[in-house]
């Protein structure tokens, strides 16, 4: 829907999908709703949810809408944390009072063709590089030549290399594959991000910037680093200790940006230090499996 909004073209196929989605959510009487968003878009659904009561986050928190707008939200704000906690605010504001919980996911693996499940089984498990993130973030990308520079380092220590990236990305992805020579492959295309988390949990470890594939090799268990800039990784990164976060020490980052025209943050981060953090963690990965 929101794709289809977007495009002046598509913009008449969203309305349906617009009515679609209001009567599909308009079906069904909620006791409560949970706005962990609290901005424009999720006020939308509060108006058009037919819910008792509504709780949201704190106003200092975050969020877009004003302190008079409708629903209920925690007596105190939680301050500058992890958007997780901020999260959990809201939750222990409702009375829960336990420890935070780890992350975790479905069964998924089963999401995979098994033509594809065959051609990942024929060697060592692969390494995945994923250097894109959606439009809206593209200052948040690592340089192209870095992504290069990184796949070739690790295909001459003998690691399987793939390349991830969505449909828009399949240009700039061929051009990394390309530019970084042999072992370097272009990753088998999913179809949905079920089938992306399969295809992760089938790697060895995952090199990504601030974007969700990152969170769902954390929640998979996989070793990975993750490559932050405008972003503050305390607030947004992956918690887990299996994953490994890289900032450098620009001292513009992190910042509020929404665009940036030089991302030096991101350019800053040489390559020798995140292939030295990746085989860090596939060396303890190792070790952990040997010793059960």
């Amino acid at each position: 829907m929101k794709r289809s909004w977007k495009q002046p073209d598509q913009r008449a196929h969203a309305w349906p999908m617009v009515a679609r989605f209001t009567r599909e959510l308009r079906e069904q009487h909620y006791d409560l709703l949970i706005d962990w968003q609290s901005n424009f878009r999720s006020a939308l659904v509060r108006l058009l949810a037919r819910a008792d009561r509504v709780i949201g986050i704190h106003p200092q928190d975050g969020g877009e809408l004003p302190r008079w707008w409708r629903g209920y939200h925690p007596p105190e704000a939680a301050g500058r944390v992890h958007r997780i906690d901020r999260a959990l605010s809201v939750v222990r504001a409702l009375g829960w009072d336990g420890a935070t919980p780890p992350g975790q996911i479905g069964e998924v693996d089963d999401a995979l063709d098994e033509t594809l499940i065959e051609t990942m089984e024929d060697g060592e498990a692969p390494i995945l590089l994923h250097p894109f993130v959606s439009a809206f973030g593209r200052f948040k990308e690592w340089p192209t030549v870095r992504w290069m520079e990184l796949a070739r380092s690790l295909a001459h220590r003998g690691h399987r290399i793939w390349i991830s990236g969505g449909e828009s990305d399949r240009t700039r992805r061929d051009a990394i594959v390309a530019g970084a020579g042999a072992c370097v492959h272009a990753a088998p295309e999913t179809k949905n991000l079920t089938a992306m988390a399969a295809l992760i949990g089938r790697c060895q470890g995952v090199v990504a910037a601030d974007t969700g594939i990152l969170h769902l090799a954390a929640i998979r268990r996989i070793p990975s680093v993750g490559l932050y800039g405008p972003k503050d990784p305390s607030i947004y990164a992956p918690r887990q200790p299996w994953t490994h976060v890289l900032r450098s020490a620009i001292p513009c980052s992190p910042c509020h940006l929404r665009d940036c025209d030089h991302s030096f943050c991101m350019s800053a981060i040489p390559v020798v230090a995140v292939e030295r953090a990746l085989l860090e963690l596939l060396d303890r990965s190792d070790e952990e499996v040997a010793s059960h």
